[in-house]
């Protein structure tokens, strides 16, 4: 199995809040899973393989989640990518050149695909299942990214669970005609919302005469390094910072020069709000859009609070921020 150290490094965190001695440890290992303490030793020299079935049996005696055992404790992920593909709500698949780099367990999980080895599998399993509508939709994606630069759109996919589910596709053409894509499953289509689908398909190009000069705020390297792939490709000229004191140093000696800022609420030093009041303070009609991936510093209200209009929750729904860029984009300047 993948990540056999991984699994190993968590089972030696049992053995510590269990307090047994390594001997005895791998004798109640061996108890759990019915495997001769011979069989744990090899595990631990990684001379065999540690079974799915053997996993769950040990999380279930410990009182664990078997997805702590394999991946470790996904919840301190880093990353706005990271959040996603190691969540335990949201499954995701990232292609590139059309061939599978990752995917998200609880994708595995709904595909019912065991051998996570056989990734091409997953993406055959996937669009075999779908109707011809759906695999239209899904083509025309790809080509519309080609010509656009970037391309979002949602779908309603059938998955292994056999229902119908909301998938959010972006895809990105890195260049020479490479594409990278996202499907971010964003949970099942209510029967009253199916025959809505698919939304409108949204990309910047051609709608902006001008890209937008963007600061972009969060202490996540990962979620600027997302965004500014993402939305330099739609003509968006983004600086980005991890630290909120020296986003707003620079804002000072550049204010003229920022059409928006967009930053994260949940900082240290100094808050995503906190930044934006100041900014204000500077530039009173500069636009902001806050987001936060914990629901309850966000909302309609707190936004109001805080004197901004837009406000996004993590993992943030591309089609509705390039929909919100689009209506912000500058008016061009009349020779």
């Amino acid at each position: 199995m993948k990540n056999k150290k991984l699994v190993l490094e968590r089972l030696n965190l049992l053995k510590i809040e269990s307090g047994q001695s390594d001997k005895d440890f791998k004798n109640t290992l061996a108890s759990i899973t019915g495997k001769t303490p011979r069989t744990v030793r090899r595990w631990y020299s990684l001379e065999n393989n540690i079974h799915d079935a053997d996993i769950d049996s040990i999380a279930k005696y410990f009182g664990k989640h078997s997805h702590w055992l394999r991946y470790g404790d996904r919840r301190r992920a880093t990353g706005t990518v990271d959040q996603i593909m190691s969540s335990d709500y949201f499954g995701v698949v990232i292609l590139k050149d059309n061939l599978v780099e990752d995917v998200n367990f609880k994708l595995l999980e709904m595909m019912a695909l065991p051998d996570t080895d056989n990734q091409p599998n997953i993406l055959h399993h996937l669009l075999q299942q779908q109707s011809e509508q759906t695999l239209q939709l899904y083509k025309s994606n790809h080509e519309q990214a080609i010509n656009d630069g970037t391309h979002v759109t949602q779908m309603s996919m059938l998955l292994g669970d056999d229902k119908q589910h909301l998938i959010e596709v972006t895809t990105l053409n890195l260049n020479n005609n490479r594409v990278l894509k996202i499907l971010f499953d964003k949970g099942l289509v209510s029967p009253a919302s199916a025959h809505q689908l698919p939304p409108k398909i949204t990309s910047l190009k051609g709608k902006t005469e001008r890209g937008l000069t963007i600061l972009f705020v969060d202490d996540e390297i990962a979620s600027c390094k997302l965004f500014n792939t993402i939305l330099s490709i739609h003509n968006c000229q983004l600086t980005t910072y991890t630290d909120s004191l020296l986003a707003l140093n620079d804002f000072r000696q550049n204010y003229h020069s920022y059409d928006l800022l967009i930053t994260d609420i949940i900082m240290p030093e100094m808050t995503g709000d906190e930044l934006a009041a100041e900014c204000r303070k500077i530039k009173p009609q500069l636009p902001v859009i806050l987001f936060s991936g914990y629901a309850s510093h966000l909302n309609k209200t707190s936004a109001e609070e805080f004197g901004v209009s837009y406000y996004l929750q993590k993992p943030v729904n591309s089609a509705e921020l390039l929909s919100i860029l689009a209506s912000l984009r500058p008016t061009p300047v009349l020779s």
